[in-house]
């Protein structure tokens, strides 16, 4: 496959962006426009000279990122996914992301979890988003613990009526296999805890299995929040391609469906674009929450990460169109199942 046309294409679509376009390489608060939400106190991006005409897209970043990294390069050469949602003509007023962890939260990734401040950080920077651009609904876009953070705030706020069209992406909403090994109370890694027993809006990822408590990991959880609503949603995943659901030796088998949601009619799509290799069948060390210390997909192919930065055509499908299953992979150039 010849790389160098999709590079120069994503090149020339980066420099025709007017001033004041997100980029990954700017800095850590990139709004404009009289954007300026109230609760955002680790920055974002959104807002221009500018007016809204579609319903906005709100993005919330995985854990150890931050949201100007929806504007992080394809591992390919295709646009990212700020740039390829640009390109479907999408303005600054259009696009939202919030920077939901501080700079040493984000050093320290294997000790963040749910709790109530993210919840009330997501559910404002919705409303501020709504206000902002006089829209009733936004689509919300959620990578890995973003996933779950925004499921978190939205149901914290109880703004199910507000979102449109919900993705997953690598999310963790039947819990990580990969935490088993660490235990649901381990200090040194708490993003793997279960939900605190003195308050329901504090747990991490430990799944809903003896000897952990955490039932929103759990049947009826998550995954089952379709159920009821009029938002639509999707989910993208790696499958055992992604290293932080998979490099496990504990219920390694169904660890890399853990972004799925359960089956109901407003579910529109659900799926694997994981490609490459596999993740190691160890413990995983959560004191390192590197992309490098396991490898999966992303070391050549499509893993946790890449199945955010590469597949920017799928998430735009998914938003923009009525597309259901496979369909939603139109444009993408590898295989998608």
């Amino acid at each position: 496959m010849n790389r160098t046309a999709p590079f120069l294409a994503s090149l020339l679509l980066l420099l025709a962006l007017p001033a004041g376009a997100l980029t990954y390489t700017g800095g850590a608060n990139q709004f404009t426009g009289g954007f300026n939400p109230a609760n955002a106190p680790y920055g974002g991006f959104g807002g221009g000279a500018c007016t809204a005409t579609k319903t906005p897209i709100v993005f919330f970043h995985g854990n150890g990122d931050e949201a100007k990294n929806w504007d992080y390069p394809a591992s390919t050469g295709v646009a990212s996914v700020y740039d390829e949602l640009r390109a479907a003509g999408y303005n600054d007023c259009e696009l939202f992301g919030l920077t939901w962890l501080s700079s040493s939260e984000r050093g320290a990734p294997q000790l963040n979890y749910h709790n109530p401040t993210k919840a009330a950080m997501v559910r404002d920077f919705i409303k501020a988003v709504k206000t902002y651009t006089g829209k009733t609904q936004v689509d919300v876009i959620g990578h890995s613990m973003g996933a779950s953070v925004g499921v978190h705030g939205v149901d914290y706020g109880s703004l199910w009526g507000s979102v449109r069209k919900f993705i997953s992406i690598s999310g963790g909403l039947r819990g990580l296999s990969s935490c088993y090994w660490a235990g649901y109370s381990n200090p040194y890694a708490t993003t793997c805890g279960s939900e605190n027993l003195f308050d329901a809006d504090i747990f991490g990822f430990f799944p809903h299995i003896y000897p952990g408590y955490n039932p929103k990991m759990g049947d009826g959880g998550y995954r089952d929040k379709p159920s009821g609503k009029t938002t639509q949603f999707y989910s993208l995943r790696a499958g055992y391609n992604d290293q932080i659901a998979c490099s496990t030796t504990s219920y390694y088998t169904g660890c890399g469906d853990t972004s799925k949601f359960d089956s109901y009619t407003n579910v529109k799509s659900q799926l694997n674009v994981g490609r490459g290799s596999t993740a190691a069948q160890y413990d995983y060390d959560f004191s390192d929450w590197s992309v490098y210390n396991t490898g999966g997909g992303d070391a050549d192919g499509v893993g946790h990460f890449r199945a955010k930065n590469n597949t920017g055509v799928i998430q735009r499908n998914m938003i923009t169109t009525t597309c259901t299953g496979t369909g939603c992979c139109s444009g993408y150039a590898y295989s998608c199942q």
